[in-house]
């Protein structure tokens, strides 16, 4: 049997407001595919053959609740399916929650020997300048979130020094350089210009950009390449929404219409899914 493709979502899904209202998860209709936060792409590699569902995991819980949550699907997945593997193709803080996952459950149940391929797309690997920025100017908003029933620890985990930390520990090093050699791993980082970023991104791309410099808005190219093994390419012109195929009315005159990147981001999709073992 094909190993399935698990798309892997970031640290807060916008779809969220309308997601269980709608059922868009795994959903056969293009239509509530089209308003996911991976937007249409299961739909497209479904058409082309692939078999393809979406994760669920807290919104913008910490990366450790995230990261047992993502098994959880995981387990869920190889159950329904029969199959003995599964791709992951993760945006953003997916990637983070996928890695967390693997070293956690690395004694237990070993779910890493389950993972085909890791994919991440434009995941601060390194961290976020602008999480460094939130924290230190907003911090204060986590507990305050937390009285009201808000999980928002997440922000925590995507700042540069908590990423650091993870990335620099001696048994973390060790298990990815194990792990690597039986795992496909490949990565991407999204660059926009700071005219081409959909505005909500503007003041987040410029902090970044002062401390790490090309960027999609959000993650920097080098956050995001985790190793030069494993980096694969850019997606130029693409800020951290178009990765995922959302388009907004003020890239109107700054970027390209909604019908050519929803073709250019499916095809980039695409070419990805290619490229994982089967």
């Amino acid at each position: 049997m094909a190993f399935p493709i698990l798309l892997v979502h970031g640290v807060c899904r916008f779809d969220e407001l309308w997601r269980e209202a709608l059922n868009v998860d795994n959903s056969a209709d293009p239509d509530l595919d089209n308003l996911h936060y991976f937007k249409g792409i299961r739909t497209m590699l479904l058409k082309k053959g692939f078999s393809v569902f979406h994760s669920n995991v807290p919104w913008a819980a910490p990366v450790e609740d995230r990261a047992d949550n993502l098994n959880k699907n995981i387990v869920d997945l190889l159950a329904d399916t029969g199959a003995q593997k599964v791709n992951i193709i993760a945006h953003s803080m997916g990637g983070l929650d996928t890695r967390h996952m693997l070293y956690k459950d690395r004694e237990k149940d070993r779910i890493h020997e389950r993972i085909a391929s890791i994919t991440t797309i434009s995941t601060p690997h390194g961290g976020s300048p602008f999480a460094d920025w939130g924290v230190k100017n907003l911090g204060a908003l986590i507990p305050l979130a937390a009285r009201m029933k808000i999980d928002i620890r997440a922000f925590r985990d995507l700042t540069t020094d908590a990423c650091r930390r993870f990335n620099d520990t001696p048994e973390v090093i060790e298990f990815e350089d194990k792990m690597s050699q039986t795992i496909q791993i490949f990565t991407y980082a999204g660059r926009q210009n700071y005219w081409g970023v959909v505005g909500i991104l503007k003041p987040s791309f410029q902090i970044i950009h002062s401390f790490e410099g090309d960027n999609d808005g959000l993650v920097s190219v080098k956050s995001a390449k985790w190793r030069d093994e494993f980096f694969q390419s850019i997606l130029n012109h693409t800020d951290h929404l178009n990765e995922l195929g959302w388009w907004d009315l003020d890239q109107l005159t700054a970027f390209e219409s909604p019908a050519a990147l929803a073709k250019r981001i499916h095809k980039f999709y695409l070419d990805v899914a290619r490229k994982l073992p089967f």
